[in-house]
């Protein structure tokens, strides 16, 4: 059994009219606009846990049409809930790490007038 490709492409060809193409072109405007609510959607509740902020950021989406994503994108929170987690406990493992130095500053009678790392490692290279 031989298939005719000519014939099958002209047959489509000839079935593509004008209303067609604008029945494909508003099905696509759609499909973007389902997947910008969901994008929208999923994004607003990793950022925050503000449920009158989430409804409004999808509401903005649905009601009207994506191309206000760049409303939403402009009054979404600009880190993730993680980012901000993960931002707090970088800042309280700055805090520690300063309270651990300074005790053992206080042990050891430390000061930063005595000899620090980069000056062993100075000597070190001029003794070699």
């Amino acid at each position: 059994m031989k298939i005719d490709l000519v014939g099958l492409v002209n047959s489509i060809y000839e079935g593509i009219t004008f209303d067609v193409f604008i029945e494909f072109t508003i099905l696509y405007f759609f499909i973007i606009w389902i997947s910008i609510l969901l994008w929208v959607m999923k994004d607003i509740s990793n950022r925050t846990n503000n449920i009158i902020l989430q409804i409004v950021s999808v509401l903005i989406i649905l009601f009207f049409t994506p191309f206000w994503i760049f409303i939403y994108l402009l009054i979404r929170p600009s880190n993730t809930l993680f980012e901000k987690y993960y931002g707090e406990i970088e800042d309280n493992l700055d805090i520690f790490h300063e309270i651990i130095k300074e005790r053992i500053d206080k042990k050891w009678n430390i000061s930063d007038n005595k000899i620090n790392d980069n000056d062993i490692i100075k000597n070190k290279t001029k003794e070699d």
